[in-house]
């Protein structure tokens, strides 16, 4: 079976879908920072009781965060992406990698029928699970695939 193919006949809740932290609607930004680098995560999901309302990640720290201090002590709520696009358990990897790369997510957060948390696919998680599956055909790879010599080097 091909790379593709294997994408499109995997199932999101057959992932790690571990890379996630999880804080509740109004925590101060700095006290979600202090989390996610403690767990060494790079998203948090924010949640109203057992909800997720909003995605917190490295990108929103590196546009909204980092040259305004003030916002250290703000609600989360204020500089989260609300009601992130989500993928179910039961969907297709290859899916929900085709809506990561449209929207440019690193994350999707994974949610069941009810609307509750599940876990969070991260590109890592793909990469990691194509690695293990194929591991010939990613390790032989040369660094840059398409600079690979046409002809012997050398004698």
């Amino acid at each position: 079976m091909s790379p593709q193919q294997d994408l499109r006949a995997e199932r999101v809740a057959h992932m790690d879908l571990s890379a996630y932290i999880t804080v509740e609607t109004g925590t101060r930004v700095s006290d979600v920072l202090r989390r996610m680098r403690a767990q060494r995560h790079n998203c948090a999901l924010v949640t109203k009781g057992d909800r997720l309302i909003g995605i917190f990640t490295d990108r929103d720290v590196l546009r909204k965060v980092v040259d305004a201090p003030a916002t250290w002590e703000a609600p989360v709520d204020r500089l989260m992406t609300p009601a992130p696009q989500t993928v179910r358990p039961d969907d297709q990897v290859g899916h929900a990698l085709d809506l990561m790369n449209a929207g440019h997510y690193r994350n999707m957060p994974v949610v069941d029928d009810g609307g509750r948390i599940v876990g969070n696919l991260t590109q890592f998680a793909i990469i990691k699970f194509l690695s293990d599956r194929f591991p010939q055909a990613v390790y032989n790879l040369p660094p840059e695939p398409e600079l690979a010599a046409k002809a012997r080097d050398g004698a």
